[in-house]
């Protein structure tokens, strides 16, 4: 560098030798060598090369020169700053116009559900988002997700449920029993689907309610208040008949009406209520019972049962086991 230094104190150095020198320049330290390279260079001419007071202009010179140089190498280290500044100014906004787009960006809500079961021999008494009321029957199930009540009304249910429902007249509320779809916009009623996936029966107290197949998508029944429908899921046929619904919705308040019931159906009922499991054999399956039950102990229950028909009850293990008393037959018989 001390070679392009002479030249330039001497005016002959080329513009990319200016540009170099200048470069160099901008350390501090290099500056300091460039002073001692200018008095080597000063003190190695000879007198004549000052004529006149020459020396002095030729100090002018060098001064404004060196000034120059100074300020040519100024502008370029601001114009580095400039462009430092500019690039951090640029990430800065580019970065706050990505944090804006992406927290501005519809986010997808994951779908969640809210399961509510009831234990067998429990009834529960739950309220929905949108205000509707629904009482489980024990050992029964409702399912729905987070949008209910904004996006829809839709409850899948397993075992047995009252509904008191809120009008909705947009967003009408749809209980789903595994292949029928129960459709409602305020009503209450009631829906069996304890059988799940074979039948479902719906009473209906107040309002108005559509059936319809899941799978066709096609409203094929609109029940009356009063009215009970038997729906069999595996052929899509149904049975409808008026009927006194207290005797299908009286259980959420404890009473269990049992009307004209086979065995087998009744202990189904007795299972769910009692939390016990029975036992039975197969030529008393079919005998049928009609009587309420209230808070009566399982123990009055079944004392009843043999009563009025000739069976007889045997507690083996946890399960209980009604067989025919052939005894009881006999008397019958005579």
């Amino acid at each position: 560098m001390k070679e392009i230094a002479f030249k330039y104190f001497e005016g002959l150095a080329t513009d990319a030798e200016l540009e170099q020198l200048l470069h160099w320049l901008r350390n501090k330290e290099n500056r300091i060598v460039f002073n001692s390279y200018r008095l080597d260079w000063k003190n190695g001419l000879k007198s004549d090369r000052f004529p006149g007071g020459g020396e002095a202009s030729w100090q002018r010179i060098q001064t404004t020169l060196g000034q120059k140089s100074f300020e040519r190498w100024q502008k370029s280290r601001n114009l580095i700053k400039f462009y430092r500044v500019a690039a951090i100014f640029f990430f800065v906004i580019s970065l706050g116009s990505l944090v804006w787009y992406f927290t501005n960006q519809p986010q997808a809500i994951p779908e969640t559900f809210t399961h509510v079961m009831t234990d067998n021999g429990q009834i529960s008494k739950v309220e929905l988002p949108d205000g509707s009321l629904v009482w489980l029957n024990s050992g029964s199930k409702i399912t729905y997700n987070n949008f209910f009540s904004a996006e829809n009304r839709k409850v899948n249910l397993t075992g047995e449920a009252y509904f008191d429902v809120t009008k909705n007249e947009k967003l009408p509320l749809v209980v789903d029993c595994n292949g029928l779809l129960v459709k409602v916009l305020g009503t209450r009623f009631n829906v069996n689907a304890y059988d799940a996936g074979k039948t479902a029966e719906v009473v209906l107290e107040e309002g108005a309610v559509e059936l319809v197949n899941s799978t066709t998508n096609a409203n094929f029944y609109r029940l009356k208040p009063g009215e009970r429908v038997n729906v069999n899921l595996e052929t899509s046929r149904y049975s409808a008949g008026m009927v006194n619904t207290t005797r299908y919705t009286s259980w959420r308040e404890g009473i269990i009406n049992i009307y004209d019931l086979s065995m087998e159906d009744l202990v189904k009922r007795l299972e769910k209520r009692y939390n016990q499991p029975f036992e039975l054999t197969s030529d008393v399956k079919e005998l049928r019972y009609t009587f309420t039950i209230e808070n009566e102990p399982l123990e009055d229950v079944l004392k009843l049962m043999e009563r009025i028909t000739p069976i007889k009850v045997k507690q083996t293990d946890e399960t209980i086991k009604i067989d025919i008393d052939k005894r009881k037959m006999r008397e019958v018989g005579r």
